[in-house]
């Protein structure tokens, strides 16, 4: 009876040490030609370029994977063009812990091509 108790105890210990916490996660990555930023506690998907060497963009593509929601595109461009600074959108309105998918390109004008950086995932 004791042991029967104490595996019981064991077992439920271990499925709430398991449980799935919120899957919502940052996300900070250098793409190139500048970075994107996912802060979950602002609900804010950044796009930064490098404000060095030239004309440079960052540009991103917000695609829900896993629920509808909220699929901003947008591209920041740097002091060169004028803005120096982050350009963001608001993903307050995603449902939690919507997947996500984040597809970047970016621009360098000493380059004058614009390259695909890949997709990057996170929950919002």
């Amino acid at each position: 009876m004791i042991r029967t108790g104490l595996v019981g105890a064991g077992i439920a210990a271990a499925t709430f040490g398991l449980a799935s916490p919120a899957l919502a996660a940052d996300l900070s990555v250098n793409v190139g030609d500048g970075t994107i930023k996912y802060d979950d506690s602002a609900d804010s998907f950044c796009a930064q370029a490098y404000n060095t060497e030239g004309q440079r963009i960052v540009e991103v593509k917000l695609v829900p994977v896993s629920q509808s929601g909220p699929s901003p595109t947008w591209q920041d461009k740097n002091n060169s063009y004028g803005h120096p600074g982050a350009t963001c959108r608001s993903l307050a309105t995603a449902y939690e812990d919507t997947r996500y998918r984040a597809d970047v390109r970016t621009y360098w004008a000493e380059r004058g091509t614009w390259v695909n950086r890949g997709s990057f995932y996170f929950y919002s």
